[in-house]
């Protein structure tokens, strides 16, 4: 019986620092690394279903990840800014959720009033960052959009006058 407590007692001993340090954390506490910038023009593919592939029991209809995808294809990187060893490369393309299929939002009104303008093989002025986020103890990628403008003249790259 002793040797069964001795037991018990280790697994206790070290296992519980481990726990609770995975989960230790302020409550609201955020952090945010930014790790690239990516600043392109890019040609507006359209928006499409996307339907999310993870195992949860979510999955596939009320996880949050299936909905309307807007998918554009990287003509040019104006400005590209690698900040961190894990940034993002350069890519060909960028494809981002709009709104879930609750027709919950997953972007800022502006940025899907903006795809909502769009029509297929639009200039764009398109830029976003690559995020290391870590939120009471969760870390994990974000890539937010810093800015989706479209162009008056996709020849010459110009912004739309407002």
């Amino acid at each position: 019986m002793s040797g069964y407590m001795n037991r018990m007692f280790w697994t206790l001993a070290v296992g519980l620092p481990l726990t609770i340090h995975v989960t230790a954390g302020e409550a609201g506490e955020t952090k945010r690394v930014t790790l690239a910038r990516h600043e392109t023009i890019a040609e507006f593919e359209g928006c499409r279903d996307h339907r999310c592939m993870g195992m949860t029991s979510l999955c596939p209809d009320k996880c949050g990840a299936s909905g309307s995808m807007a998918g554009f294809k990287i003509v040019k990187y104006v400005k590209y800014e690698k900040l961190g060893e894990y940034g993002d490369p350069k890519g060909e393309r960028y494809d981002f959720l709009v709104e879930d299929n609750m027709k919950n939002p997953k972007v800022p009104a502006a940025i899907r009033d903006a795809v909502n303008a769009l029509k297929k093989g639009d200039r764009v002025l398109l830029s976003w960052n690559h995020d290391y986020v870590t939120v009471n103890g969760s870390s994990g990628p974000e890539r937010p959009i810093t800015k989706l403008e479209k162009l008056a003249d996709a020849a010459q790259g110009e912004p739309a006058a407002r």
